[in-house]
């Protein structure tokens, strides 16, 4: 655990696909803590870069995916006697993110089930903790990138796959494998895990801001892609849906959703 003291004489690192990474930078800055170094992998989104640098923070693209930007994270934080700050696998991120139960329950304490997109895995071990805790019989539901099936291939082997082969995607904010401690919290409290396609994904994008005149990150999309290819019978129920982001380069996202660009 990090103390604040500690944090503040020390500093604090991250290797991010983009959206932890932009909260660590907002959260550190409102403390006044003196060094943030930020790591990305080499194709982030720029829009997340940008808003990174808008904390008048500079982030440090190294690494050719998350795992190779995680590895030169966790070395310079080693050599600097930095404080870690993990984007999915520490106890106070994940009951932070598990907050967002709370105010799901306190809104909708009638929701039968909750979509749940899903990295590394922080958000959904937080948030069906939270849920489940209050109330058991609401079925929480993880939505991952074919591309990234971290939590898909642990579920199904029974073991945190932590490092898995990673494919491009419009999801690159989920990009990586589960972690062995949100892994722990979240396997015996979620239903399933279920896998979109790139082509699901860019659909419910379009869906999102066609329907609902949403921006929303391909990341954040992958809840609503697997309700709309119907990959999870929700038939009927109150489903709520958790959308993780909308931090997405406006040029990349009208060529996504099939306009041009000016």
């Amino acid at each position: 655990m990090h103390h604040n003291k500690e944090v503040m004489r020390s500093g604090v690192a991250t290797a991010s696909s983009g959206n932890h990474a932009l909260a660590l930078a907002y959260a550190a800055r409102k403390m006044e803590v003196e060094r943030i170094q930020i790591f990305l992998p080499e194709g982030a989104d720029p829009a997340k870069v940008e808003q990174i640098r808008r904390h008048g923070i500079e982030p440090v693209l190294e690494g050719k995916n998350f795992y190779e930007s995680f590895d030169i994270a966790q070395s310079y934080s080693a050599k600097n006697g930095t404080c870690y700050v993990h984007s999915n696998a520490d106890p106070l991120v994940i009951a932070g993110q598990g907050t967002i139960g709370l105010e799901i329950l306190e809104d909708l304490p009638d929701a039968d089930a909750i979509v749940v997109p899903v990295g590394g895995g922080g958000l959904i071990s937080g948030i069906a903790a939270a849920i489940k805790k209050e109330q058991s019989s609401i079925a929480v539901i993880g939505a991952e990138p074919e591309a990234s099936p971290g939590a898909y291939l642990s579920l199904q082997e029974g073991k945190p796959c932590e490092r898995i082969t990673l494919k491009p995607s419009v999801a690159d904010g989920l990009s990586g494998g589960f972690s062995p401690l949100p892994f722990k919290i979240a396997q015996p409290l979620i239903k399933e895990v279920v896998l979109a396609s790139e082509d699901e994904i860019i659909s419910a994008m379009k869906t999102f801001f066609h329907q609902e005149q949403l921006v929303v990150e391909g990341g954040a999309s992958v809840g609503l892609a697997v309700l709309l290819s119907q990959k999870v019978d929700l038939q009927d129920q109150k489903v709520v849906l958790v959308v993780s982001g909308r931090n997405i380069d406006s040029k990349r996202f009208l060529s996504i959703i099939g306009q041009k660009a000016s």
